[in-house]
């Protein structure tokens, strides 16, 4: 079988305070040089150079998160760290709105269990991964309604 990349679900809310977060690091010295709060031009330019790199850290996982599915293995992506998980060692599959930090842009995730462990992920299309990752791996059990 063929690589399937599925990338993150969004929820609103998440990509707002990304953006918002980010362009703000960037706005604010520029805001406070355009209307007289800083008199230093050259301070105001260091501290947008040096809070670039602080921004770009923020949408990195905006446009970095995906999750790739393989013939054995599944990929997590989140743009600032990789993780492989074998899809031999994945014994369970439930939906989830945990708030637990994960590489997922979206409350409606989905909460994988391995070897002991759990991550939290959120495609897009989970239909499709649903069906892809249970062909891979026919003794995964997947839950597919909400445990609160």
């Amino acid at each position: 079988m063929a690589d399937i990349i599925f990338v993150s679900k969004v929820d609103f809310w998440i990509a707002l305070i990304l953006w918002v977060g980010s362009l703000s690091l960037i706005l604010i010295p520029l805001w406070e040089w355009r209307w007289g709060k800083s008199n230093s031009r050259m301070r105001n330019i260091l501290l947008m150079v040096i809070l670039l790199p602080f921004a770009a850290l923020m949408l990195m996982p905006f446009f970095g998160t995906k999750y790739i599915l393989t013939d054995s293995q599944l990929y997590v992506d989140s743009g600032l760290s990789t993780q492989t998980i074998e899809l031999a060692d994945i014994t369970y599959i439930t939906p989830t709105r945990s708030m637990t930090s994960a590489p997922a842009l979206s409350l409606d995730r989905l909460k994988i269990e391995y070897r002991n462990k759990e991550i939290l992920i959120s495609p897009k299309d989970k239909p499709r991964f649903y069906q892809e990752i249970q062909a891979r791996n026919p003794k995964i059990v997947i839950e597919k309604k909400y445990n609160f």
